[in-house]
Protein backbone atom coordinates (compact mmCIF):
# COMPACT_ATOMS: atom_id res chain seq x y z
CA UNK A 1 0.00 0.00 0.00
CA UNK A 2 2.66 2.27 0.67
CA UNK A 3 4.80 1.60 -2.90
CA UNK A 4 1.73 2.17 -4.35
CA UNK A 5 1.20 5.33 -2.82
CA UNK A 6 5.09 6.39 -3.52
CA UNK A 7 4.40 5.74 -7.17
CA UNK A 8 1.51 7.79 -7.41
CA UNK A 9 3.44 10.84 -5.84
CA UNK A 10 6.62 9.75 -8.28
CA UNK A 11 4.67 9.58 -11.55
CA UNK A 12 3.39 13.08 -11.78
CA UNK A 13 7.34 14.08 -11.64
CA UNK A 14 8.33 11.71 -14.62
CA UNK A 15 5.49 12.15 -16.93
CA UNK A 16 6.51 16.37 -16.69
CA UNK A 17 9.77 15.53 -17.50
CA UNK A 18 8.92 13.67 -20.45
CA UNK A 19 7.03 16.02 -21.82
CA UNK A 20 9.42 18.76 -21.22
CA UNK A 21 11.81 16.60 -23.52
CA UNK A 22 9.72 15.70 -25.57
CA UNK A 23 9.02 19.82 -26.14
CA UNK A 24 12.96 19.92 -26.01
CA UNK A 25 12.98 17.42 -29.46
CA UNK A 26 10.26 18.99 -30.91
CA UNK A 27 12.12 22.20 -31.11
CA UNK A 28 15.57 20.23 -32.33
CA UNK A 29 13.79 18.75 -34.92
CA UNK A 30 12.36 22.11 -35.90
CA UNK A 31 15.88 23.86 -36.30
CA UNK A 32 16.93 20.74 -38.26
CA UNK A 33 14.26 20.50 -40.74
CA UNK A 34 14.61 24.62 -40.88
CA UNK A 35 18.23 23.73 -41.42
CA UNK A 36 17.73 21.17 -44.02
CA UNK A 37 15.30 23.66 -45.94
CA UNK A 38 17.69 26.15 -46.15
CA UNK A 39 20.26 24.33 -46.81
CA UNK A 40 18.08 22.98 -50.03
CA UNK A 41 17.69 26.09 -50.99
CA UNK A 42 21.15 27.29 -50.97
CA UNK A 43 22.09 24.45 -53.20
CA UNK A 44 18.84 24.71 -55.66
CA UNK A 45 20.44 28.32 -56.01
CA UNK A 46 23.93 27.50 -56.94
CA UNK A 47 23.00 24.99 -59.00
CA UNK A 48 20.77 27.15 -60.73
CA UNK A 49 24.37 29.31 -61.33
CA UNK A 50 25.74 26.54 -62.58
CA UNK A 51 23.29 25.36 -64.68
CA UNK A 52 23.04 29.13 -66.39
CA UNK A 53 27.29 29.65 -66.50
CA UNK A 54 27.04 26.16 -68.01
CA UNK A 55 24.87 26.97 -70.63
CA UNK A 56 26.95 29.93 -71.60
CA UNK A 57 29.95 28.24 -71.83
CA UNK A 58 28.28 26.13 -74.00
CA UNK A 59 27.12 28.91 -76.36
CA UNK A 60 29.98 30.73 -76.16
CA UNK A 61 31.95 27.23 -77.50
CA UNK A 62 29.47 27.43 -80.60
CA UNK A 63 30.25 31.01 -81.37
CA UNK A 64 33.90 30.73 -81.23
CA UNK A 65 34.19 27.68 -83.74
CA UNK A 66 31.53 29.53 -85.93
CA UNK A 67 33.80 32.54 -85.68
CA UNK A 68 37.05 30.64 -86.82
CA UNK A 69 34.97 29.10 -89.64
CA UNK A 70 33.50 32.50 -90.56
CA UNK A 71 36.97 34.09 -89.97
CA UNK A 72 38.48 31.86 -92.73
CA UNK A 73 36.39 32.41 -95.46
CA UNK A 74 36.06 34.94 -98.19
CA UNK A 75 35.39 38.49 -95.75
CA UNK A 76 32.70 40.72 -97.45
CA UNK A 77 31.01 43.85 -96.01
CA UNK A 78 28.00 41.61 -94.60
CA UNK A 79 30.56 38.98 -92.96
CA UNK A 80 32.97 41.19 -91.44
CA UNK A 81 30.05 42.81 -89.83
CA UNK A 82 28.70 39.38 -88.98
CA UNK A 83 32.02 38.08 -87.28
CA UNK A 84 31.99 41.33 -85.37
CA UNK A 85 28.33 41.30 -84.30
CA UNK A 86 29.19 37.50 -83.01
CA UNK A 87 32.32 38.40 -81.50
CA UNK A 88 30.66 40.99 -79.35
CA UNK A 89 27.55 38.85 -78.42
CA UNK A 90 30.58 36.26 -76.74
CA UNK A 91 32.10 39.18 -74.65
CA UNK A 92 28.80 39.61 -73.50
CA UNK A 93 28.02 36.33 -72.65
CA UNK A 94 31.45 36.17 -71.18
CA UNK A 95 31.10 39.30 -68.91
CA UNK A 96 27.70 37.90 -68.02
CA UNK A 97 29.34 34.54 -66.85
CA UNK A 98 31.70 36.86 -64.91
CA UNK A 99 28.85 39.01 -62.99
CA UNK A 100 27.04 35.34 -62.33
CA UNK A 101 30.12 33.87 -61.12
CA UNK A 102 31.25 37.13 -58.78
CA UNK A 103 27.57 36.60 -57.62
CA UNK A 104 28.02 32.62 -56.73
CA UNK A 105 31.24 33.17 -54.72
CA UNK A 106 30.19 35.98 -52.43
CA UNK A 107 26.59 33.74 -52.30
CA UNK A 108 29.33 31.26 -51.54
CA UNK A 109 31.17 33.24 -49.17
CA UNK A 110 28.31 34.70 -46.87
CA UNK A 111 26.33 31.12 -47.01
CA UNK A 112 26.44 28.97 -43.69
CA UNK A 113 26.68 26.37 -45.78
CA UNK A 114 29.80 25.50 -47.19
CA UNK A 115 31.48 22.69 -49.23
CA UNK A 116 34.12 21.79 -50.90
CA UNK A 117 32.98 20.13 -53.91
CA UNK A 118 30.93 23.61 -54.09
CA UNK A 119 34.32 25.48 -53.96
CA UNK A 120 35.55 23.68 -56.47
CA UNK A 121 33.48 23.53 -58.72
CA UNK A 122 33.41 27.17 -58.97
CA UNK A 123 36.94 27.42 -59.26
CA UNK A 124 36.64 24.77 -62.49
CA UNK A 125 34.13 27.46 -63.33
CA UNK A 126 36.38 30.62 -62.67
CA UNK A 127 39.22 28.71 -64.57
CA UNK A 128 37.15 27.63 -67.82
CA UNK A 129 35.95 31.82 -67.51
CA UNK A 130 39.61 32.92 -68.06
CA UNK A 131 40.49 30.15 -70.52
CA UNK A 132 37.44 31.68 -72.77
CA UNK A 133 38.70 35.48 -72.16
CA UNK A 134 42.13 34.52 -73.29
CA UNK A 135 40.97 32.37 -76.13
CA UNK A 136 38.23 35.32 -77.65
CA UNK A 137 41.13 37.66 -76.92
CA UNK A 138 43.28 35.78 -79.14
CA UNK A 139 40.42 35.35 -82.07
CA UNK A 140 39.44 39.14 -81.59
CA UNK A 141 43.18 40.10 -82.18
CA UNK A 142 43.05 37.43 -84.97
CA UNK A 143 40.20 39.26 -86.98
CA UNK A 144 40.97 42.65 -86.21
CA UNK A 145 44.96 41.49 -87.79
CA UNK A 146 42.83 39.71 -90.54
CA UNK A 147 40.37 42.67 -91.33
CA UNK A 148 43.75 44.95 -91.71
CA UNK A 149 45.02 42.56 -94.64
CA UNK A 150 41.20 42.45 -96.22
CA UNK A 151 40.80 46.09 -96.55
CA UNK A 152 45.01 46.83 -97.37
CA UNK A 153 44.43 44.26 -99.93
CA UNK A 154 40.53 45.56 -100.88
CA UNK A 155 43.00 49.30 -100.93
CA UNK A 156 45.27 47.94 -103.20
CA UNK A 157 42.42 45.96 -105.35
CA UNK A 158 40.63 49.56 -105.75
CA UNK A 159 43.84 51.39 -106.23
CA UNK A 160 44.72 48.60 -109.04
CA UNK A 161 41.33 49.21 -110.40
CA UNK A 162 41.84 53.33 -110.68
CA UNK A 163 45.20 52.17 -112.60
CA UNK A 164 43.34 49.81 -114.49
CA UNK A 165 40.67 52.31 -115.44
CA UNK A 166 43.20 55.15 -115.90
CA UNK A 167 45.34 52.84 -118.42
CA UNK A 168 42.21 51.80 -119.98
CA UNK A 169 41.09 55.12 -120.77
CA UNK A 170 44.55 56.40 -121.83
CA UNK A 171 44.26 53.01 -124.45
CA UNK A 172 40.91 53.89 -125.67
CA UNK A 173 42.09 57.42 -126.67
CA UNK A 174 45.12 56.25 -127.83
CA UNK A 175 43.18 53.60 -129.75
CA UNK A 176 40.65 56.15 -131.19
CA UNK A 177 43.79 58.51 -132.06
CA UNK A 178 45.18 56.14 -134.24
CA UNK A 179 41.79 54.83 -135.49
CA UNK A 180 41.83 58.49 -137.10
CA UNK A 181 45.22 58.52 -138.04
CA UNK A 182 44.70 55.68 -139.90
CA UNK A 183 41.21 56.78 -141.24
CA UNK A 184 43.29 59.40 -142.56
CA UNK A 185 46.06 57.86 -144.00
CA UNK A 186 43.48 55.30 -145.81
CA UNK A 187 41.20 58.38 -146.80
CA UNK A 188 41.32 59.78 -150.09
CA UNK A 189 39.32 61.84 -152.41
CA UNK A 190 37.98 62.02 -155.74
CA UNK A 191 35.60 64.41 -158.32
CA UNK A 192 34.68 63.78 -161.98
CA UNK A 193 33.30 66.33 -163.93
CA UNK A 194 33.97 68.25 -167.09
CA UNK A 195 36.67 71.19 -167.34
CA UNK A 196 34.05 73.91 -166.99
CA UNK A 197 31.85 72.18 -163.82
CA UNK A 198 34.79 71.48 -162.25
CA UNK A 199 35.95 75.27 -162.66
CA UNK A 200 32.15 76.56 -161.80
CA UNK A 201 32.69 74.11 -158.41
CA UNK A 202 35.81 76.08 -157.51
CA UNK A 203 37.41 72.71 -158.17
CA UNK A 204 39.80 73.99 -160.18
CA UNK A 205 41.45 76.70 -161.94
CA UNK A 206 43.38 77.90 -165.00
CA UNK A 207 46.84 78.87 -164.83
CA UNK A 208 49.46 80.34 -167.38
CA UNK A 209 49.15 80.75 -171.10
CA UNK A 210 48.27 83.97 -172.93
CA UNK A 211 44.99 85.21 -173.72
CA UNK A 212 43.78 81.83 -173.64
CA UNK A 213 46.43 79.50 -174.93
CA UNK A 214 48.41 77.08 -173.75
CA UNK A 215 46.31 77.30 -170.23
CA UNK A 216 46.65 74.52 -167.86
CA UNK A 217 43.78 73.35 -165.08
CA UNK A 218 45.35 72.49 -162.08
CA UNK A 219 43.76 72.32 -158.30
CA UNK A 220 42.72 74.79 -156.32
CA UNK A 221 44.50 75.51 -153.25
CA UNK A 222 41.58 76.24 -151.24
CA UNK A 223 40.18 72.38 -151.57
CA UNK A 224 36.64 72.33 -150.28
CA UNK A 225 36.33 68.69 -149.34
CA UNK A 226 32.24 68.64 -149.86
CA UNK A 227 32.65 68.59 -153.48
CA UNK A 228 34.67 65.45 -153.73
CA UNK A 229 33.90 61.65 -152.90
CA UNK A 230 35.56 60.29 -149.75
CA UNK A 231 36.93 56.75 -150.27
CA UNK A 232 39.29 54.16 -148.57
CA UNK A 233 41.88 53.77 -150.73
CA UNK A 234 42.61 49.96 -149.15
CA UNK A 235 39.21 49.22 -150.31
CA UNK A 236 38.76 51.15 -153.46
CA UNK A 237 40.62 50.56 -156.58
CA UNK A 238 38.40 51.33 -158.95
CA UNK A 239 37.14 54.75 -160.32
CA UNK A 240 33.88 54.95 -162.97
CA UNK A 241 34.77 58.10 -165.16
CA UNK A 242 32.30 58.38 -169.00
CA UNK A 243 33.89 60.31 -171.97
CA UNK A 244 35.58 59.62 -175.28
CA UNK A 245 38.65 61.29 -173.02
CA UNK A 246 39.95 62.16 -169.63
CA UNK A 247 42.04 64.13 -168.72
CA UNK A 248 44.13 63.80 -165.43
CA UNK A 249 44.70 67.13 -163.47
CA UNK A 250 46.08 65.86 -160.40
CA UNK A 251 49.61 64.04 -160.62
CA UNK A 252 49.56 60.28 -160.46
CA UNK A 253 52.43 57.90 -161.71
CA UNK A 254 51.28 56.86 -164.94
CA UNK A 255 52.32 53.33 -163.71
CA UNK A 256 50.59 52.78 -160.71
CA UNK A 257 46.73 53.23 -162.45
CA UNK A 258 45.18 52.01 -166.00
CA UNK A 259 42.43 53.22 -167.86
CA UNK A 260 39.55 50.83 -168.88
CA UNK A 261 37.83 51.30 -172.16
CA UNK A 262 35.20 49.82 -174.06
CA UNK A 263 34.18 50.94 -177.65
CA UNK A 264 36.15 54.03 -177.53
CA UNK A 265 34.64 55.25 -174.43
CA UNK A 266 36.31 55.55 -171.34
CA UNK A 267 34.58 53.47 -168.58
CA UNK A 268 37.43 53.37 -165.41
CA UNK A 269 40.58 54.47 -164.01
CA UNK A 270 41.48 50.75 -162.12
CA UNK A 271 44.46 51.77 -159.77
CA UNK A 272 47.18 48.88 -159.85
CA UNK A 273 49.56 50.89 -157.00
CA UNK A 274 47.71 52.13 -154.71
CA UNK A 275 50.50 53.34 -152.60
CA UNK A 276 52.50 55.23 -155.55
CA UNK A 277 49.27 56.08 -156.72
CA UNK A 278 48.16 58.57 -154.10
CA UNK A 279 51.92 58.96 -152.62
CA UNK A 280 51.62 62.75 -154.37
CA UNK A 281 47.96 64.01 -153.71
CA UNK A 282 45.17 62.22 -152.01
CA UNK A 283 43.06 64.12 -153.81
CA UNK A 284 42.44 62.89 -157.68
CA UNK A 285 40.71 65.22 -159.98
CA UNK A 286 39.62 63.61 -163.84
CA UNK A 287 38.14 66.29 -166.04
CA UNK A 288 36.12 63.99 -168.59
CA UNK A 289 35.51 65.87 -172.45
Amino acid sequence: MRKLAIILLVLPFFTACNQKELKKLKEENAQLTQIAQKRDSTINDFVESFQSIAANLDSIKVKEKLISVQAAGEQTADSKTQVMNDLSLVKNLLDKNKAELADLNKKLKNSWYRNSKLKKLTASLQKQIQEKEESIANLTAQVTELNGKVDNLNGQVAQLNDTVSTLSTQNSMQEKLLNEKTDRLHTAYYVIGTTKELRDQHVISATGGLLGIGRTDKLNDQIDPSKFTAIDITKTTTIPVSGRKINMVTAHPADSYKIEQKDNEVEAITITNPEEFWKASKYLVVAER
